[in-house]
């Protein structure tokens, strides 16, 4: 498969997995938007507004003014790569890992409507000014522990990340939390 169908195809996913964590952040009931599950567990207002800055250090990087701040020394950036990054783009996340920073919410929507369109949105500016970045060879993130992402793979990461969260929300079924609660990261 060439590059630009995998990046193509990374792409589809992602707007499908925020789709359906968009979907699943608007049914979260009113009651549920401002609570937190356990202490030091974020709402899912938080988790929301995480998953819609995790997406400005990125566009940072791609606009040259910005980006992550690097959390671990360059050496190791590539044996944590390589020790961690297929686990998490299988969907297993290491626990207790602390988000970096720059994607910490420090404010959130009022309503989980309000926390939906948000996280769509940023999604869809990240998408297009990404694949205009991958056109131009220069689609990449560099991550604070994992140091540089290319192309289709920095996607999948998003991806697997927005996949994580959403296993956090809340069911409006029942109240109960996904089966993967961990640490915000």
């Amino acid at each position: 498969m060439k590059a630009s169908d995998r990046f193509a195809q990374a792409a589809d996913d992602h707007r499908q997995a925020v789709a359906t964590c968009a979907a699943a952040i608007r049914s979260v009931s009113a009651a549920d938007w401002e609570r937190s599950p356990a202490e030091k567990k974020w709402t899912p207002a938080q988790i929301a507004e995480h998953l819609a800055v995790a997406y400005d250090p990125v566009l940072s990087e791609i606009d040259g003014t910005g980006g992550f701040r690097m959390i671990v020394p360059w050496w190791m950036r590539p044996i944590l790569r390589l020790r961690f990054l297929a686990p998490i783009l299988a969907g297993r996340f290491p626990k207790g890992v602390r988000a970096p920073r720059e994607v910490r919410p420090t404010s959130t929507s009022r309503t989980p409507e309000d926390g939906a369109r948000r996280l769509a949105e940023r999604a869809e500016v990240f998408l297009g000014r990404f694949a205009q970045a991958h056109g131009q060879g220069r689609a990449r993130v560099t991550h604070p522990y994992l140091g540089r992402l290319n192309g289709a793979v920095a996607v999948r990461f998003l991806t697997a990340h927005v996949r994580h969260h959403r296993e956090q929300l809340p069911s409006r079924a029942d109240g109960a939390r996904g089966s993967a609660i961990s640490s915000p990261a």
